[in-house]
């Protein structure tokens, strides 16, 4: 029904995508959605289709990543890659490591729900944007965070070393795990956090995100699996302990944020059946059915039942993609 409602009301009929705002007078020029604002009902259409496989389903991944593809500038300097508005081809305009990171992650969904490996393609052509043109190899490593250039920032290169090593595991391609460990190793080296146990957002900044250790344990997730490391394994349950000390059982951040924090957690109950994991995610899933609908019965606030100025998309597909991603995993009296 979400997905369903996201169609019906943010469909601009016109110009044959999402609207960004459910009003979009906003910006007459360009009021489509944004990746970032995309990328949540991406998610909850391919966590929609692994729970229940049926081939409307998979046509509905299938179609919404055909749009998707949309997003690919070939003009960015020195390699393509996603920007952040749809049909754009302009090799000046500022594009974002971090939105090629979530472009990444969902094709790799989309590539899991469907079995279509040219979603593959398209996962790998946002890791490379990433790692080839987003490292400081001049300033001493890191990702920056967009194509000027201005600060790095820990979202994109803990969505690379996601969609590498899942990308490793799948081709064995050892270009990618060199880069997965390249990727960490910096990180380990430049942003971990001593005490709180926890990727900090950049070398000069001491603030965590929830949404760089959801990755990071996706990460280490992954490499435990195809590399048979339980190490790794050790570090994202590692991971996932500092972080409910670290951040409240209440995700109190935004909606989109918090949901790609979840989701790698339930990644971590789907490896060890710890139900904290799972009880974390029901949690706010409960609390988004409680408080986050406005008018319509759209998810129109956060999960505190804040409003979130704009009408968005992304505020409503966040709250639907966690209940997706929960229909994945079987809850733990189940099991």
């Amino acid at each position: 029904v979400g997905v369903q409602r996201a169609r019906q009301l943010w469909w601009n009929h016109n110009l044959g995508w999402y609207d960004e705002r459910l009003n979009n007078n906003w910006n007459r020029s360009m009021p489509l959605v944004r990746l970032w604002s995309a990328y949540p009902l991406f998610e909850a259409l391919t966590a929609i289709a692994l729970a229940e496989p049926t081939p409307a389903h998979k046509a509905a991944v299938r179609s919404f990543a055909a749009k998707a593809r949309r997003y690919w500038n070939p003009e960015l300097h020195p390699i393509g890659g996603f920007a952040y508005y749809i049909d754009t081809k302009n090799p000046r305009i500022r594009a974002y490591y971090d939105d090629n990171g979530w472009w990444g992650i969902a094709f790799l969904d989309a590539y899991r729900a469907t079995g279509d490996r040219s979603f593959l393609r398209d996962a790998r052509r946002a890791f490379r944007f990433i790692v080839l043109s987003g490292w400081d190899d001049a300033g001493g490593g890191g990702i920056w965070w967009e194509t000027w250039h201005k600060h790095k920032t820990a979202e994109p290169l803990a969505a690379a070393a996601y969609i590498g090593a899942v990308l490793y595991g799948i081709t064995r391609e050892r270009s990618y795990l060199d880069q997965v460990t390249k990727l960490i190793a910096w990180a380990d080296t430049r942003t971990w956090d001593a005490r709180r146990r926890l990727y900090r957002r950049s070398d000069t900044s001491d603030v965590v995100m929830n949404y760089v250790q959801g990755m990071m344990i996706g990460a280490h997730l992954e490499l435990c699996r195809v590399l048979e490391q339980p190490a790794y394994c050790a570090k994202a349950q590692a991971l996932g302990r500092a972080s409910l000390l670290a951040f409240p059982a209440d995700a109190a951040w935004t909606p989109i944020a918090d949901g790609i924090y979840l989701r790698h957690l339930l990644d971590l109950y789907r490896y060890d059946r710890d139900p904290r994991w799972y009880g974390i995610a029901l949690r706010n899933a409960r609390r988004a059915l409680r408080n986050s609908r406005g008018r319509s019965g759209l998810f129109l606030k956060d999960w505190a039942g804040r409003p979130v100025p704009g009408d968005l998309l992304r505020t409503h597909a966040s709250s639907v993609a966690l209940f997706a991603w929960l229909a994945t995993v079987a809850p733990p009296s189940r099991e």
